[in-house]
């Protein structure tokens, strides 16, 4: 059987952009992306939420923080790109009091700290680069902290990449050695994982340590208390990304504060934009009228295509095909065809080869 070479290059073409476009629907590019299998994404700690979680929610709006189903659900909030409106943090706020677990990360931009501030917590993200230049991990500027305060023996160490670290709300680094552990500590916040004793905050950016920049141990992961619920603040995001949960315990890091929840949040609502096709599943998953429409919509496009073979059917079985390629249906022509390509068969023969063709081409109606 001869290859028809177009065909199958044609073939293959509309194989590879319909992968292609799979891909780019379901999955995004965008930093700390739930969705974003690349090294800056965060898809692994996704898929670690939804290991250790009953149940797993992408929040595409503050819908999510439901008061009554606050207890037992932890919200992860990953460097916010936009600032939450005043409605949308009475509802957070409304979640945390109500018994809810917050998570936020953040390092130099302003969102974190005005989302903290709102929900009534008293820590804050300091936003100058925390470095340190005896404990780091492929450079100062990929600090190693240490967990202090949680209750996991798997976690020893975690790895930040230009992190900052946790202050307590109006306090600033003022020079004294572990002022601001004692700061946070007199919040009543609970330190999470601390900086080593060499660790500074680098203020003017010039990635040197300055006469006036302290060395001392800086807090970089908090838990508190606000109303009946807490609030975690982890000063630098990157330590959940695909490129970083490898380093020092970060995965283990990620399971201690996910571990316990029945329920994990995740919140992508101002975090720029889903993929279209995830966006698509999320938002027929959350809506029973949407799934109802698409749903009548598909069984109308089905019940058409039947109806259309149906009809195209009819027409054929009447009017007869209308391909030249096909040859004729009655039997004289057939007898003249199948004489003309094998002149050499006798008649038995070439009537035996007719009836088979006429029977094959019953068939074919009748599947029609």
């Amino acid at each position: 059987m001869a290859v028809d070479y177009p065909r199958v290059v044609l073939a293959g073409f509309a194989v590879v952009v319909t992968l292609g476009l799979l891909v780019a629907g379901s999955t995004s590019g965008g930093a700390f992306g739930s969705y974003n299998p690349a090294w800056d994404g965060t898809s692994e700690f996704r898929s670690l939420a939804a290991d250790d979680a009953e149940e797993l929610s992408i929040g595409q709006n503050t819908s999510v923080y439901d008061p009554a189903d606050a207890e037992g659900t932890l919200a992860v909030i990953l460097s916010p790109a936009e600032q939450y409106s005043e409605r949308e943090r009475r509802s957070i706020r409304r979640f945390v009091e109500a018994g809810g677990t917050l998570l936020v990360a953040e390092d130099v931009g302003p969102n974190g700290n005005r989302l903290l501030r709102s929900v009534g917590a008293q820590t804050r993200f300091d936003g100058a680069s925390l470095r340190d230049e005896r404990r780091y991990e492929n450079g100062p500027a990929l600090p190693v902290a240490t967990a202090v305060g949680l209750d996991n023996d798997s976690v020893e160490t975690i790895v930040l990449n230009h992190g900052t670290a946790v202050r307590a709300a109006g306090t600033t680094d003022t020079g004294a050695p572990n002022e601001t552990m004692r700061a946070v500590r007199a919040t009543n916040a609970t330190v999470l994982a601390a900086s080593s004793p060499y660790a500074y905050l680098d203020r003017n950016g010039n990635e040197e340590l300055d006469d006036d920049e302290t060395v001392a141990r800086y807090p970089v992961a908090t838990a508190e208390r606000v109303g009946e619920g807490r609030v975690i603040a982890v000063s630098d995001p990157s330590v959940f990304i695909n490129a970083m949960l490898e380093r020092g315990d970060n995965r283990a890091f990620s399971h201690a504060l996910l571990a316990g929840s029945d329920t994990v949040v995740l919140d992508v609502s101002h975090a720029g934009s889903l993929p279209p096709l995830q966006a698509l599943v999320l938002s027929l998953r959350g809506s029973a009228l949407l799934q109802a429409v698409v749903g009548t919509a598909l069984l109308g496009v089905l019940a058409g295509h039947v109806a259309l073979l149906d009809a195209v059917s009819a027409l054929r079985r009447r009017f007869g095909s209308d391909d030249p390629a096909r040859p004729p249906r009655d039997r004289a022509a057939i007898v003249r065809g199948v004489t003309a390509r094998h002149p050499e068969w006798d008649a038995e023969r070439v009537e035996r080869v007719t009836q088979a063709i006429m029977e094959r081409r019953a068939e074919g109606d009748g599947n029609d």
